[in-house]
């Protein structure tokens, strides 16, 4: 959104008014984010599947240094917002569509909701998840 002043065109933000300014805290876009991937069928989970990524969400969470969710990271300005994104896929979907509904869904959540624009949204598929086949029940006695 832009404004013009005396010929000068500078742009103007929901979140920064005469009345005050509104941050928002990188906690925050991170779960924004995450709770919109997560929206997308076929989207398994958000991070990583391996112990290090584990470990390494444990020590953030203890810290509390990085962002809360594990798997996504997130760079907040005044006005703008990048976000790197790991997600574990439902296999059989196809990857390029996923990742662009998923793309779709978090900047639409993440402009509408929070008034910062997004700047990119990187997404890296960092496993697939193969479903279990459903058990079948065991076989009834035949005799008592």
């Amino acid at each position: 959104m832009t404004e013009s002043t005396k010929g000068q065109t500078q742009d103007v933000s929901p979140l920064a008014t005469t009345q005050g300014k509104t941050t928002i805290a990188d906690e925050v876009v991170a779960k924004m984010v995450t709770l919109a991937a997560k929206e997308i069928d076929g989207i398994h989970d958000i991070g990583g599947q391996g112990l290090g990524d584990q470990i390494s969400g444990l020590t953030q969470r203890l810290s509390g240094h990085g962002s809360s969710e594990l798997g996504v990271q997130v760079e907040v300005g005044e006005r703008e917002v990048a976000i790197d994104l790991r997600v574990i896929a439902l296999y059989g979907r196809p990857i390029p569509d996923l990742t662009q509904a998923v793309r779709h869904n978090i900047v639409d959540r993440v402009e509408r909701l929070l008034g910062l624009a997004v700047k990119e949204v990187n997404i890296k598929v960092s496993g697939l998840h193969f479903p279990e086949p459903e058990k079948a029940a065991p076989p009834a006695k035949r005799v008592v």
